[in-house]
């Protein structure tokens, strides 16, 4: 009788639960993702700057990055409103490699790098290769 009267629901179970909420693993984890996140706006800011992109700025702004990247890539930039409606996603993401090929292309850089960005890891030296080489 006394399992009857357990609460087993999942919003129970998450609050009784003793572990915390990272600590340090989280702390090291949050400035992993924001060194990654300036480190790859900073590779964009430095490419834009090379195409004589005007607002080059748009690298540091997350929804303004694939703009960029579309208007530089000779692909239409309202792509991005693709990204908010599922299934149409998947065609504005094909979309976004192809402007980021054109724009390796402009840079003289071998688009078939691109490729190495699936690598964990070899991403950042690839975007690298892109910004500053």
């Amino acid at each position: 009788m006394s399992l009857l009267n357990t609460d087993l629901s999942f919003t129970y179970l998450l609050a009784q639960s003793n572990s915390g909420s990272g600590g340090l693993g989280g702390l090291i984890s949050l400035l992993f993702v924001l060194a990654a996140y300036v480190f790859s706006s900073y590779c964009l800011y430095t490419m834009f700057q090379k195409l004589n992109y005007s607002n080059s700025w748009f690298a540091w702004v997350p929804i303004l990055q694939n703009w960029a990247i579309f208007e530089v890539g000779d692909q239409s930039p309202w792509w991005i409103i693709g990204f908010f409606i599922p299934f149409i996603n998947i065609v504005a993401a094909i979309y976004l490699i192809i402007a980021f090929v054109n724009m390796v292309k402009k840079l003289g850089k071998n688009p078939w790098f691109i490729l190495l960005m699936l690598i964990p890891l070899a991403n950042f030296a690839v975007m690298y290769y892109f910004a500053l080489m």
